[in-house]
């Protein structure tokens, strides 16, 4: 027998987070929710994005380059859509300078837009405080678990960046960044976190 109801069912689809990246006509424009930055080193590869594994990650072993993206959950007060929105590394430099005069993202108001309106113009994020009392924010989900929905890919044998002799330790932003700076256009970076954590890292 067919069921009917007069209630639509809950959405479903990547934990109910989508991934949302600068269009080209119009800017994006929301409140962060997360805390802090989550950093990932993805390739274009089989038709999809997917994360770099290295050292043993299939994408690098047939000399695929990769990108390194910025990822924080945004809330929409517009339209109360709660998603997850992605940049590169240079256009995640406001989020940073935002966390270290705030002491975290959480709260920030961004615009992101391309002046240029080109599918691959330069992405630029400008970021204030927002009146919290203008808006009662969402929890942030946990962004690197959305993100494996998303990439289809196995979440339980994840590495915790700065999970070390068992704890976890928190990273640094600008830490993270700058090491990722400094290396050559579409190298892997061959040194564990731990090592960046410890200062042994170049």
């Amino acid at each position: 027998m067919p069921r009917f109801s007069t209630t639509l069912p809950a959405q479903r689809k990547h934990m109910g987070f989508d991934l949302h990246r600068t269009p080209t006509d119009k800017p994006i424009r929301a409140i962060v929710t997360s805390q802090d930055l989550i950093v990932c080193n993805t390739h274009y590869w089989g038709g999809r994005t997917i994360p770099c594994e290295h050292p043993n990650c299939p994408a690098c072993s047939q000399s695929v380059p990769y990108r390194t993206h910025c990822y924080v959950s945004c809330f929409d007060p517009a339209t109360h859509d709660h998603f997850l929105f992605e940049c590169t590394e240079h256009a995640a430099r406001a989020f940073e300078d935002y966390r270290v005069a705030a002491g975290s993202i959480r709260g920030c108001y961004f615009s992101a837009s391309r002046p240029k309106k080109a599918r691959n113009a330069k992405v630029i994020i400008i970021c204030k405080p927002y009146d919290p009392s203008k808006c009662n924010l969402p929890e942030p989900p946990d962004v690197t678990k959305a993100l494996c929905v998303i990439w289809r890919v196995p979440y339980n044998g994840l590495e915790v960046c700065g999970n070390t002799n068992g704890k976890k330790k928190a990273i640094p932003v600008e830490k993270v960044l700058a090491r990722m700076h400094n290396q050559p256009d579409n190298a892997c970076d061959p040194t564990p976190i731990s090592d960046i954590l410890s200062g042994n890292g170049k």
